[in-house]
Formats: C-alpha cells, sequence, structure tokens
C-alpha cells in the first residue's frame, strides 16, 4: 500500500470515530474559532504510535506500516496538529543527512518538533557517585542531542534523571546545570519529568497489615517525587516537564497543589493524558485559570488512546 493511500485510510478512520466528538466540541464551543486556536496548543509524542513504526530495534511486523518521517504529515492529516515530540530511539540513524531529511520533512508538513525526549538507561544525572564517569558521559552524550535539537529546530530536550534521592542531591544538581549550560548556548531548555508516586496517604502498603496496636508508629508516608525533582531543577536552571500521570496524585487536590507547585519551573510544554484518579477537564481548567499558555503534549497508547485525550483538550482550553 502506498504511504498516500496509508495515510487517506487513516483520515478516514479517524473521521469517522471523531467527527460526532469534535461535532460536540464545537456546538459546546462559543465561538468556531477556538478549536484552531486549542489545536495550535496540542503536541503529539511519537511515543504515542511506536507499535505502527517501523524501527531498527523493533521485528517486522504487518502492524508496523509507518516510518518516522510519515508521522508528521497524519498528524497534520488526521489531528489537524502541527507539533511533534520526537523520541530519540525513534530514529534510525545518527548521520547528520538524517536529521536534515527529518527536519525537511517535518517543515513539508508545516510542523514543528516541540521536544526531544531522549532515554541512555544508566547515563543518567543520579546514577552513584562511584560512577562518576557515568554522569560525564551521560553529560557529553546529552550535548550531541543537544546539537541535534539545534538542527531539528527543538527548544526542548527531555533528560531521564534516573531516582534521584537526597543522597545524590548535590551530584545530580552538578550534572544537570552542565547539561543545561549547554542547552543555553544552543536556545535549547533542558527538562525533567515528573515520575513516582504520590505521597501523604500513610496506608500500609497492599497485602501488608497494619501495626498492632502498641507497636511502634510506621514511618511517615513519603514526600512525592516531585518535590525533590523540582528543587534540583531549580537549584541547576533546569525546567519541568509536567507529566500528569507522573505526578503520582491520588486524587484531584494532589494533582493541583503538584500543578501549582510545578507550573512555575515548567518548560512551556506538558504530558498530558487521563486518569482514573482525578479528571482531566478539570485539571485543564485549573491549569488554564493558572495563566498557562504553553504546550499540552498528549502522551497515550495509539489512536484509540489519543482521541479522547485530544477531544478534551479541544473541549475545554
Amino acid at each position: 500500500m502506498e504511504r498516500r493511500d496509508f495515510l487517506a485510510g487513516l483520515a478516514g478512520i479517524a473521521a469517522a470515530t471523531a467527527k460526532p466528538a469534535i461535532a460536540r466540541v464545537r456546538a459546546q464551543s462559543p465561538a468556531a474559532d477556538r478549536r484552531p486556536a486549542a489545536l495550535a496548543r496540542i503536541s503529539m509524542m511519537t511515543l504515542n504510535f511506536t507499535s505502527l513504526l517501523k524501527t531498527p530495534w523493533q521485528p517486522p511486523s504487518p502492524d508496523r506500516t509507518l516510518d518516522l518521517f510519515d508521522l508528521p504529515e497524519m498528524y497534520a492529516d488526521v489531528y489537524g496538529v502541527h507539533n511533534i515530540e520526537l523520541q530519540h530511539y525513534h530514529m534510525a540513524s545518527t548521520d547528520p543527512a538524517y536529521f536534515q531529511e527529518l527536519r525537511g520533512r517535518i517543515d513539508r508538513a508545516k510542523s514543528r518538533v516541540t521536544q526531544l525526549v531522549v532515554e541512555f538507561g544508566a547515563l543518567n544525572i543520579s546514577a552513584p557517585d562511584h560512577n562518576f564517569l557515568t554522569r560525564l558521559q551521560a553529560v557529553d552524550l546529552t550535548r550531541v542531542w543537544i546539537d541535534r535539537c539545534a538542527v531539528l529546530g527543538s527548544p526542548r530536550i527531555m533528560v531521564n534523571q534516573g531516582q534521584p534521592t537526597q543522597e545524590n542531591r548535590n551530584y545530580a544538581v552538578e550534572t544537570l546545570k552542565a547539561m543545561v549550560d549547554y542547552g543555553a548556548t544552543k536556545g535549547v531548555k533542558v527538562t525533567m519529568e515528573t515520575r513516582g508516586s504520590g505521597g501523604g496517604r500513610g496506608n500500609a502498603p497492599a497485602g501488608q497489615a497494619a501495626p498492632a496496636s502498641g507497636a511502634p508508629p510506621a514511618s511517615p508516608p513519603a514526600e512525592p517525587a516531585w518535590i525533590l525533582l523540582n528543587d534540583i531543577a531549580r537549584a541547576a536552571g533546569g525546567y519541568i516537564n509536567i507529566d500528569m500521570g507522573g505526578v503520582g496524585a491520588a486524587n484531584q487536590e494532589e494533582l493541583h497543589t503538584a500543578l501549582r507547585a510545578l507550573l512555575p519551573a515548567n518548560s512551556g510544554s506538558m504530558h498530558t493524558r487521563q486518569s482514573t484518579a482525578w479528571d482531566l477537564a478539570t485539571a485543564l481548567r485549573f491549569i488554564e485559570a493558572s495563566g498557562y499558555n504553553g504546550i499540552y503534549s498528549i502522551e497515550a497508547r495509539g489512536h484509540e488512546g489519543t482521541r479522547p485525550v485530544y477531544e478534551t483538550i479541544v473541549a475545554t482550553i
């Protein structure tokens, strides 16, 4: 099947399922011109369509019908979205010509890269102190990809922070600052994603009995991971890529508490998804009322996961 035919088929499928929802959105909107303004603030991760992508590290499959170069056009044709967030491991080459060609395909779709996400495994800012060379390698590799951000026109790079703790905080700050300082020379913000569970609930873990009466009190609940991450980012001059699900909030109040603290250090883009613990539309209204005017980058799985988040954003902001 030709790529054009495939994209046309995708557009037809999306239209068949999305038109009623979009019609409802337009009916609820006080002005039809709100929809283009909302679309301009939506980005989509290439991560969402990993299962459809032909990549060197995935075995061939009849389901893998898309090349990375096809995604900008598919996002524009199917969703009207012209912002794209790239995963570094979706790229099939490290040749400079590859990045130039990818930039050309993005430009041809009248689109732009909003962020490049890099995942280097153990090479991260909080690698153990005795592995300081690992952190130096993380800095060197991040610099290489910051240079590639400049070619792709990406204003942000999101690094994996590993497992920050109070014990490794100081050298995590030092390592991140080296990345931030280099990024500043290229006009690229260095961001970290909120990851980890929320605290403050104090219940015994599943399968573990609460202490008997008279037993020593349990340890106080762990502080939410985002608090330390926010501290490290601020100390290094870096930025937070808020991930609504990664905050680990157990309810709407916890989510809003985290958002209130994290928004001042936000990079201008955040990962947006749904949760059974809180309502996405309510969170979006809270964020907008806080003065946020940046990008909502959808993180979901496939069209079936992407569409509900997409429709909620269009209907709400």
